[in-house]
């Protein structure tokens, strides 16, 4: 039994002005797997993740998530269904541990279980040597790979990812494409991300949508 679309968009229209920067007629993204938006600079990738992430509303057009229209939908509870890692890493000042479980103290989770998942995604990003530092003394490929961990220790059932190897050097690539995958397969997350990084994504999923000018191409 095929499960119903993370996503679905129909006559998706957002402009500023007169500047049209996305225009999508129609689009499924799947539940329960990796979808991978490429591109050039400026093509819509951002803005269409932001929607997704319902942290901006569709201009005109509908925009579902798990069958619940985000344009309309009041309940803030989708909000937390859903993370969204930027292009640029923001750390918070505070150690690079207390940066990973601050999204987990904010969503209420027991101190014991929390621990038990910070540690965790420590160890599988290998930044016990770093856990203890302060998060903006860290290099930027550091920061990076905290604001990554900060994001996956959450488990929320859909994760956007806006550039996410921006500064990593391929060992951590390699790590984040095993978590990603790892997260698809043992709890049936939906990931989209947005790169330039093809040959990435190509060790990542076959579902690789092209945007140019907007439009998905």
């Amino acid at each position: 039994m095929s499960l119903p679309p993370a996503y679905r968009i129909q006559s998706l229209v957002q402009a500023y002005g007169e500047n049209v920067v996305l225009d999508i007629p129609r689009l499924d993204i799947a539940s329960g797997r990796i979808t991978a938006l490429v591109g050039p600079n400026g093509c819509g990738k951002t803005t269409l993740l932001s929607i997704l992430a319902l942290l901006l509303s569709p201009g005109s057009g509908s925009v579902q998530m798990q069958g619940r229209d985000i344009g309309r939908s009041r309940d803030h509870s989708l909000r937390r269904e859903v993370t969204l890692v930027h292009q640029k890493a923001v750390v918070f000042s505070m150690t690079a541990r207390k940066n990973i479980a601050y999204g987990l103290h904010a969503q209420g989770v027991k101190s014991r279980e929390a621990r038990e998942r910070v540690e965790s995604i420590i160890e599988q990003m290998q930044l016990s040597a770093l856990a203890d530092k302060q998060a903006r003394t860290l290099s930027g490929g550091e920061a990076q790979r905290v604001v990554l961990a900060r994001a996956l220790v959450l488990e929320t059932p859909i994760l956007l990812l806006d550039e996410p190897t921006n500064s990593l050097d391929d060992a951590s690539k390699y790590i984040l494409r095993d978590l990603l995958l790892r997260a698809v397969e043992e709890r049936g997350a939906t990931v989209v991300l947005a790169t330039h990084a093809m040959n990435f994504v190509s060790t990542l999923t076959e579902t690789i949508l092209r945007m140019e000018s907007g439009k998905i191409a």
